[in-house]
């Protein structure tokens, strides 16, 4: 069986808190998009599966290169559908992030063609078990 995976980005332009320092109290109101990354999908022996996941946090210019956004799991940060909580990242830091963790997928969620979504603040990456392999994003030859 062949399997595609899709990434959907959505767009729209939000504003997070901007947190300077690691538990500061200080904080400036900056508008940063953090934009959530499917970057591949390793197949393993036992048909399951792990997704590569990053992100990019988007920030103007005045937010200067160390901006940090911290984004709790819940509904602004969350996987779905199932467990919400994947081990996805609460602290986004300025700039492009490409496999900054990753993903188990179960056999049973590769092999029902479930289409599981990974949404920060109305951004959302796709991963389409249910369509025809897309090799560009099949990184199984990585090691395990």
């Amino acid at each position: 069986m062949r399997h595609t995976y899709i990434i959907v980005m959505t767009s729209a332009l939000l504003t997070a808190p901007t947190v300077w320092a690691e538990g500061s109290s200080t904080e400036k109101s900056s508008t940063c998009v953090a934009v959530p990354i499917f970057h591949c999908v390793q197949h393993l022996a036992d048909r399951s599966a792990i997704g590569h996941f990053g992100y990019d946090l988007q920030c103007p210019e005045d937010a200067g290169d160390d901006a940090e956004v911290y984004i709790d799991i819940n509904e602004n940060n969350q996987f779905s559908p199932g467990r919400i909580d994947r081990g996805q990242p609460k602290t986004f830091v300025s700039g492009k992030h490409i496999d900054e963790f990753e993903v188990d997928f179960t056999e049973e969620e590769v092999n029902a063609g479930t289409v599981i979504n990974w949404s920060v603040l109305g951004q959302t990456a796709m991963v389409d078990f249910s369509k025809m392999k897309d090799e560009s994003v099949d990184c199984s030859f990585m090691s395990q």
